[in-house]
C-alpha cells in the first residue's frame, strides 16, 4: 500500500472517529429529552419485562433505553415484535425527525468506520 493511500485512509479514519465521538456526545445530550409520555406509557410490562425495566432504568444502561426509544420514534415498524408500532405518536415531531436523522448518520458512520478498520487491519502490511 502506498504512503499516499495510507495517509488518505488514515485521514478518513480520523474524520469517522471524530464524527462517531460527536454522535456519542449527542446521544448523551438527548437522553433527558426522551418524551416522558413514551416512557410512562410503554416502558413497563407487558411491553418490557420487569428485569428489563429495572436494568434499563439506571446508569449506564439507561442510554440503551434512549437508543431503543429513539429507534421507535424514528422507525415505527421496528417496534412490531413488542407491539410498539404506535409509540411514535407520543413523541414530538422534532424528536422523530432527530431520531431518524441521528440513527441513520450514526449507522452509516459506524459501518464505514468498521469497514475502514478492516481494510487498515488486513491491507497495511501487504506490499
Amino acid at each position: 500500500m502506498s504512503v499516499e493511500l495510507l495517509k488518505f485512509f488514515l485521514d478518513i479514519f480520523v474524520i469517522l472517529f471524530i464524527s462517531l465521538s460527536v454522535c456519542l456526545v449527542l446521544a448523551l445530550a438527548v437522553h433527558p429529552f426522551v418524551p416522558k409520555a413514551m416512557l410512562e406509557t410503554y416502558f413497563k410490562p407487558p411491553y418490557f419485562s420487569r428485569g428489563e425495566v429495572v436494568a434499563f432504568t439506571g446508569f449506564p444502561l439507561g442510554y440503551i433505553r434512549t437508543a431503543m426509544f429513539m429507534r421507535l420514534a424514528g422507525f415505527p415498524p421496528s417496534g412490531k415484535k413488542r407491539g410498539l408500532t404506535e409509540a411514535y405518536l407520543l413523541a414530538p415531531n422534532w424528536f422523530r425527525v432527530f431520531s431518524r436523522i441521528f440513527l441513520t448518520v450514526f449507522l452509516i458512520n459506524f459501518i464505514a468506520f468498521l469497514l475502514l478498520l478492516l481494510v487498515l487491519t488486513f491491507f497495511v502490511g501487504i506490499p
